[in-house]
């Protein structure tokens, strides 16, 4: 694993993982699967007592998430369609659109 992705270490029985580094503030899929792997270790672990998630940016936990993996996700759904007693999905004329759209027309540029 990058080190620019997390970093984890435990001291005395407290865990601390830091997600991402002064460079690379947005949380991801890779960071995401990086994280539920570490999580998942440390779940099974009898000397670690204590889990701490931290920013590895300074003055920052996590900046944003990634636009293109919002957008990614964003469309899955869409596509995946309703799930059964809730209501479609927004198109995108809605107005509650209105980020997506912007942030699709950043991406494209």
């Amino acid at each position: 694993m990058k080190d620019d992705v997390l970093t984890t270490r435990v001291t005395d029985g407290v865990a601390v993982i830091t997600l991402g580094s002064a460079t690379r503030i947005y949380f991801d899929e890779e960071m995401g699967d990086a994280l539920t792997e570490v999580l998942e270790g440390f779940a099974g672990d009898l000397n670690v007592r204590v889990v701490i998630v931290t920013g590895g940016a300074p003055g920052y936990f996590n900046r944003h998430f990634s636009i293109p993996a919002l957008i990614e996700i964003a469309e899955s759904l869409r596509a995946s369609g309703p799930v059964s007693g809730q209501r479609m999905p927004p198109t995108m004329a809605d107005s509650s659109t209105r980020p997506w759209r912007c942030a699709r027309a950043c991406l494209n540029q």
